[in-house]
């Protein structure tokens, strides 16, 4: 595909003056250029044949965390009959670069596939094909706020970052590590660099085996407690994007669910408090009525359904609505299938979890801080934004005092070349005022 790929790129640099031939632009064999996306090397993947089995195996591994069991296989071309692809990698529920999405969309364009068909072998495909093609790179991308800082160099630094932690964060540390390199070239990776699982990082953190711990959750109690135990100084905790909103088994926001006859529309953060928790001396909510709901929903008894206490679902509910207190006795526990099937089962029935949980006969709240609202619905513009109440975050956790090399390391991802990434990531950036209280604890 190498001529295609070269009279494909000589046209779209006529149309994007700032597109130019990156440094990795060879076109040898599919074998190659399989390795090539798969290691970052290359930001597309021309395809003259199907994937064979043993390239897409090592994608479950490569990209655990990011959900992304395979490339992206955009149909370009067909060749002899058979479809001829550009690869791509694509995270669950995130968009692709818009340099990368600009070209797929040229490339499908009738300009882009006009001249397809002036390359032997290769037949454009008709205006069908195409339009469905088109269709499967659209996506959701966080704008980027214009008042985040430039990242500029303090000090030139140099040593090694030991980093381990969360899995679904691992390419996005390797992507700043490598940018960053660009800036600070005397800074390495450590010879811990690895990313398994949040609970690594918090425990690597505890017994001091890791100068940063990734994490893609909050923080519970009894390990604030554990670490305070065993270190003078309180462990630091620098917030580094905003979780999505409909990553699966990632971090994402929390949807709160009613069954889809109930006329219940919003709820605050106050009304899930007073429903899902106990505190003495507060009034709780135990019926619809309570709730806004008249007639014969008023008197109906209000059935809690949530995951189990110790899921990162409901400890995250419990950190943001509860503040950590205790649960109402009266909810009902069960696998996040359990709780869904529950809340679509029964009329008075409500639970929570991410979006992505959710399914038939089971309606999501928009949802307010104050009784007087606003409220939001949970999508990608209210979650990216912050709007939405209930939406969490992703941390770099780290030992006091700080070293120079993972302070700088810091202003970087809080910078807005740092946080430009996060866009395609799963994940979304932070806003300028939310970077500006985390570099404060660095001063």
């Amino acid at each position: 595909m190498k001529q295609l790929m070269d009279a494909w790129l000589t046209a779209f640099e006529q149309r994007q003056p700032g597109i130019r031939r990156g440094r990795h632009w060879n076109h040898i064999s599919s074998a190659k250029a399989f390795g090539a996306l798969m290691f970052g090397k290359a930001d597309i993947a021309p395809l003259a044949r199907e994937p064979w089995p043993t390239e897409l195996q090592p994608y479950a591994h490569q990209f655990a965390g990011d959900m992304m069991s395979s490339p992206l296989l955009v149909r370009v071309v067909n060749r002899a009959g058979q479809p001829a692809y550009i690869a791509v990698n694509k995270r669950a529920g995130a968009p692709l670069p818009q340099k990368t999405k600009e070209f797929l969309m040229f490339v499908l364009s009738l300009e882009g596939q006009a001249i397809a068909g002036r390359q032997t072998p290769f037949e454009p495909l008709d205006a069908d094909a195409s339009a469905a093609e088109r269709l499967r790179l659209q996506g959701f991308l966080a704008p980027l706020d214009p008042a985040l800082p430039v990242y500029q160099p303090r000090h030139r630094v140099h040593g090694a970052i030991d980093s381990i932690g969360s899995d679904g964060m691992k390419s996005l540390m390797d992507t700043w590590m490598e940018d960053f390199q660009r800036w600070q070239p005397g800074v390495l990776k450590g010879s811990r660099w690895e990313h398994l699982g949040t609970l690594n990082g918090f425990h690597a953190l505890l017994v001091d085996d890791t100068d940063i711990a990734p994490m893609g959750r909050e923080l519970w109690p009894q390990e604030r407690d554990a670490y305070a135990a065993t270190h003078e100084r309180p462990m630091l905790e620098i917030r580094v994007a905003r979780g999505g909103f409909n990553t699966p088994q990632r971090t994402t926001a929390q949807a709160v669910f009613v069954n889809e006859s109930n006329p219940l529309a919003q709820i605050t953060v106050k009304q899930l408090a007073a429903m899902l928790g106990h505190a003495p001396g507060t009034p709780s909510i135990t019926r619809w009525g309570q709730l806004g709901l008249t007639g014969d929903w008023a008197d109906r008894p209000i059935k809690i359904y949530i995951p189990p206490h110790v899921a990162p679902n409901a400890m995250s509910m419990q950190i943001m609505v509860l503040g950590g207190g205790e649960w109402n006795s009266a909810i009902h526990e069960g696998t996040i299938a359990e709780t869904a099937a529950a809340i679509a089962r029964e009329p008075d029935a409500i639970g929570f979890g991410g979006l992505e949980e959710g399914g038939p006969r089971l309606k999501a709240l928009a949802v307010g801080k104050t009784d007087g609202g606003p409220f939001y619905m949970l999508n990608a513009e209210n979650a990216a934004s912050g709007r939405y109440p209930l939406t969490r975050y992703m941390y770099i956790r780290l030992r006091q005092p700080v070293s120079a090399p993972v302070k700088e390391f810091l202003r970087y991802i809080l910078s807005r070349a740092g946080q430009d990434p996060i866009r395609c990531s799963g994940y979304f950036p932070l806003s300028a005022a939310e970077a500006r209280q985390e570099l404060s604890k660095l001063q």
